[in-house]
């Protein structure tokens, strides 16, 4: 029986408050919901929240608000950490339970028959156990898996991000990653961008921020627009098409 095509939203570095408040001159609120409520988002089978919920530091504001919008969500959501947010925090607002372990937010989620997978890339990196553990669940899997993760494994070209922001232990997480054959597609946020990079025979989707993207050709902090942008994907059983939005082309 051919499985359904499933279809996924991603929103990523959202970067809200504590409050109401602008951030860095940016309405984040108007610009998360303009992605959390865009036609395009319709009929969504899975919401991922790829990290960097927080603007700064956790504000507890920030996940009560989008906590708040997501209690009537009609799809399900998964949530990942990223170097903004802080899983002990998180758990106070978000139902975590069974994704946590030893401080770290990974776990795999099926549905429809299909296997996805979230790690924890907060502090920079991904740890060892996580990635034994990836290769090991992956292994049980005789389908394409699809996996989500804060950090790009992998340098983009990205002049200001690469830099500056780049994961810590891309090199150990590549050996891994490379390894399992069932993984073509990976998604990723962080770089307020929207790229796509070939690494190996892997993809690396890399989802702009609904806060505000960042100019990629720049060796230093600059803005290149304040519009929101977000990913939706549809994963069939012999096919992924993808697609990013900005506000301007909902």
């Amino acid at each position: 029986m051919t499985k359904k095509v499933l279809k996924i939203g991603q929103i990523s570095d959202l970067h809200i408050g504590e409050d109401d408040s602008l951030v860095q001159g940016i309405d984040v609120r108007k610009n998360f919901l303009e992605a959390y409520t865009s036609q395009s988002m319709a009929d969504l089978d899975l919401l991922v929240l790829s990290g960097d919920l927080a603007n700064e530091n956790a504000e507890p504001g920030a996940y009560s608000y989008i906590a708040n919008l997501l209690k009537d969500s009609k799809v399900p959501v998964c949530i990942i950490p990223g170097n903004h947010d802080d899983i002990e925090v998180m758990e106070k607002f978000f139902d975590l339970t069974g994704k946590v372990h030893n401080g770290k937010c990974y776990y795999r989620y099926d549905l429809e028959g299909r296997s996805i997978f979230f790690l924890d890339s907060a502090n920079g990196t991904v740890s060892s156990e996580q990635l034994s553990w990836l290769e090991e669940e992956t292994a049980k899997v005789n389908d394409e898996v699809i996996l989500f993760v804060h950090h790009p494994p992998c340098l983009c070209g990205h002049k200001f991000m690469d830099k500056k922001y780049s994961m810590k232990n891309i090199d150990e997480v590549q050996a891994t990653l490379s390894k399992i054959k069932n993984l073509k597609h990976i998604f990723v946020g962080h770089y307020h961008s929207e790229m796509e990079v070939e690494m190996g025979e892997q993809t690396v989707y890399v989802t702009p921020s609904t806060q505000m993207q960042i100019d990629i050709n720049q060796s230093v902090f600059c803005l290149s627009s304040a519009a929101p942008g977000w990913r939706v994907i549809e994963w069939g059983e012999n096919f992924l098409e993808t697609k990013v939005y900005f506000s301007n082309n909902p």
